[in-house]
């Protein structure tokens, strides 16, 4: 009797960009001044956005994260987590969850401190190949096409919503 071995070869997913939407529903508290995707060649897109601040100091807000997969249209998967997110900058171990979605932007925005912000919110060229790593290798996402959903709140009231969607390939 034989026996055969058998070789797993690995699976290599790619993260893409495919759309980015951003929305201030009041705009006496922010606006965003721009939000893209800019690809420059194939290897190379990035996602880029700033938020005017118009109530400055700005903090006392909530931050509702709502994780989307495709399947015969948006539905909710894996994640739906709320965070006070003046407490979270203070205390970033206290949710695992928000801490891996903050640390996947904080290298490339201003938002690396705690609260109150008396600025403008910038992220600047967030790059495709920082965020693969970080849903491949890191925490492995399934295939399929993506919607994280950022809304921002205060006082029960959703004020701005940031919606970035993506692919796994």
């Amino acid at each position: 009797m034989s026996i055969k071995a058998f070789s797993l070869a690995s699976v290599d997913s790619r993260f893409e960009f495919t759309n980015v939407n951003c929305t201030s529903f009041d705009k006496e508290i922010l606006e965003f001044e721009y939000c893209y995707i800019k690809s420059i060649n194939r290897t190379y897109k990035y996602l880029s956005g700033k938020v005017k601040l118009h109530e400055i100091p700005f903090a006392n807000l909530a931050v509702n994260l709502v994780m989307w997969k495709r399947f015969n249209g948006y539905r909710p998967f894996l994640y739906n987590i709320t965070v006070n997110g003046c407490k979270f900058l203070d205390n970033p171990k206290s949710n695992p969850v928000a801490k891996f979605i903050y640390d996947s932007y904080t290298p490339y925005s201003n938002l690396n401190h705690s609260c109150p912000y008396m600025n403008d919110l910038v992220l600047d060229k967030l790059p495709v190949e920082f965020l693969n790593h970080r849903v491949t290798k890191i925490l492995p996402f399934p295939e399929g096409d993506y919607l994280f959903e950022f809304r921002w709140i205060r006082s029960r009231n959703v004020f701005a919503n940031i919606k970035i969607y993506f692919k796994l390939y």
